[in-house]
């Protein structure tokens, strides 16, 4: 007569699975998302005029004139529920200056 016998192992795996992630979750860094920036779903605007606002009072370099006139217009269209127009400062900022910030700035942190 044959008895089958299950492994222990079955048994025990999802529970060591269950304890490596446990002991692993504090340790996964955190992804940025853009709700974390520019407000959440529910209000986008609020959080993308603050981060906005944020971007106009820390032009890294005097000479960018337009970098503070192009977030504040941008910052001012959020508050008005203009994504459009917001959205279009921020490639305006980004055509003009992306490729001088990363040259210039990309290793030093950013302000906070």
């Amino acid at each position: 007569m044959s008895t089958s016998r299950t492994s222990p192992f079955l048994f025990l795996a999802p529970v060591a699975v269950g304890i490596a992630l446990a002991i692993a979750a504090p340790f996964v860094p955190r992804v940025a998302h853009a709700d974390d920036a520019c407000g959440t779903k529910a209000n986008p605007n609020a959080g993308l005029a603050a981060a906005l606002d944020k971007v106009a009072a820390t032009n890294p370099d005097p000479s960018w004139t337009t970098w503070t006139t192009i977030a504040k217009q941008g910052a001012d269209a959020a508050r008005k529920g203009d994504v459009a127009g917001a959205k279009a400062s921020c490639k305006g900022c980004h055509d003009g200056y992306k490729a001088k910030y990363k040259a210039q700035y990309r290793m030093k942190a950013p302000p906070k």
